[in-house]
């Protein structure tokens, strides 16, 4: 929480500087208060399904130790299933009412990164990292994955940052990449639904890139 209130402060002096003021007091402070909400549930959704993530690493396919290469292994396929928790809460009309909260602001900063949905335990998030355990990948690994996984997505919510260097921009998502993903733009609508690797929009024909600006926002 320090880092990225630190990180959302020197956001806001960069984009002060440019002459652009993105934040707002009552925006940045629901987007407080629905990021504590969603660590609550989230946590109890841990707390209640973590035995079946246990039940499952009790039957697992393969033994996988700790290894470098495991670590990337597991970097890697919790990413290819949350692009598939990701693409299925756009296109699931379920999950969407949980992940529209997400979409519902006009800005794009940091702060918006912070606005999760109190209701994702309830629309299922949690259910598509249970393959990783019955994989082989013990639970509590899998738990700090996640974390790490969206604590790499806060950052890729901004537009103090254009471009990065080409082959960063060719392998990972980007606040570019993900710009497009918060645009109702009709050609950017439900494009680049990357995690941490953007490689997977380009495999599966979701990847945009950012050519018109982005206006953001839902459609209705």
């Amino acid at each position: 929480a320090p880092v990225f209130v630190a990180c959302m402060a020197a956001e806001g002096w960069v984009l002060a500087r440019r002459g652009r003021q993105s934040y707002t007091a009552g925006e940045t402070a629901c987007n407080v208060v629905l990021a504590l909400s969603h660590a609550a549930a989230d946590g109890l959704a841990w707390a209640l399904t973590l035995g079946l993530f246990y039940a499952l690493y009790a039957h697992r396919l393969f033994e996988i130790p700790l290894t470098w290469w495991s670590v990337v292994a597991l970097v890697v396929a919790q990413d290819f299933f949350y692009y598939g928790f990701h693409r299925a809460s756009h296109r699931i009309r379920w999950m969407w009412a949980s992940h529209v909260t997400h979409h519902s602001s006009q800005t794009m900063n940091l702060a918006t990164a912070l606005r999760q949905s109190v209701t994702y335990p309830v629309s299922g998030m949690w259910v598509f990292w249970l393959p990783l355990a019955w994989l082989g990948f013990k639970p509590e690994h899998v738990v700090l994955t996640v974390a790490a996984s969206l604590g790499y997505q806060f950052f890729v919510h901004t537009e103090a940052v254009r471009k990065l260097p080409p082959w960063f921009e060719a392998v990972f998502n980007t606040p570019s990449h993900h710009r497009v993903h918060h645009a109702r733009n009709p050609q950017y609508i439900d494009r680049n639904y990357a995690g941490v690797l953007v490689i997977w929009d380009k495999m599966f024909g979701t990847f945009e890139p950012e050519d018109a600006p982005c206006e953001y926002g839902i459609v209705n």
